[in-house]
């Protein structure tokens, strides 16, 4: 109980600011993170999740063509029992995003991406960040299906493996969950997305980057096949699949 309770005055960076292009023409009427799921916006999710591992001081990065909409439902977040701030720029990519919300960091801090919810335990994930005295940290997960059939060929160009959709825990996927300290932020300026530009030019430099491994999957509502399968675990218990449900 001691070690949450220090972990507290954390912050987390929520990452709510994407146009949602995929979920074209859905997004047109309303940002992908008040899609509503299960009877209340997706983004109730994230903030109850958030809440839940002890992180109350949260801060969204919004872009100002969408921020009225969450500024409305969210408001100062005290309906949820916590802080929600905001830092509200033009659409700019995710590092540029978090740059811009730079002021806001005072310490240890999560960046969480907006579209995206899970199981893992973040609590232990910032345990683990601190004891390896990492700059960043990644949630990684094993337990995710590739979306496609992978094979693998010998120098003849025989198939010597081949699977359809399977999952490859030796390549483990990013869930879109980071732990880091302040000294991140001087990366930011590698390029406009953290995972495509930031974090391969940190991980170069030799940074103490660490992968923290869950079996948990990960779902994020990115495109309708994805935000079908997210309706779908969040759904009341009464018609839902048989599938372990999250929060």
């Amino acid at each position: 109980m001691e070690a949450r309770q220090r972990l507290g005055p954390m912050k987390a960076f929520v990452l709510a600011g994407g146009a949602g292009t995929r979920l074209s023409p859905l997004t047109s009427y309303v940002p992908k993170g008040m899609i509503p799921i299960g009877g209340k916006p997706f983004i109730d999710y994230v903030v109850s999740y958030l809440s839940k591992h002890g992180i109350k001081n949260i801060i969204m990065l919004l872009s100002d063509a969408d921020s009225e909409v969450f500024r409305n439902h969210l408001d100062d977040g005290s309906k949820f029992g916590v802080n929600i701030g905001y830092n509200i720029t033009p659409r700019m990519g995710t590092a540029a995003a978090l740059k811009e919300a730079a002021g806001h960091v005072d310490g240890t801090f999560v960046v969480y991406y907006g579209d995206v919810f899970t199981d893992l335990d973040l609590s232990e994930m910032i345990r683990y960040h601190k004891a390896k005295g990492a700059v960043c940290t990644l949630a990684l997960s094993t337990g995710v299906k590739i979306d496609y059939g992978v094979g693998r060929v010998d120098h003849e160009g025989r198939i010597e493996y081949f699977a359809e959709k399977p999952i490859l825990p030796e390549y483990p996927v990013s869930i879109g969950v980071y732990v880091c300290e302040p000294g991140f932020l001087t990366y930011l300026s590698a390029g406009t997305d953290l995972a495509a530009n930031v974090l391969p030019q940190i991980i170069a430099k030799g940074e103490k980057v660490y992968g923290f491994l869950t079996k948990e999957r990960h779902y994020d509502i990115g495109s309708f096949k994805q935000l079908d399968e997210a309706k779908d675990i969040l759904k009341p218990e009464k018609g839902r699949k048989k599938q372990s449900a999250v929060f």
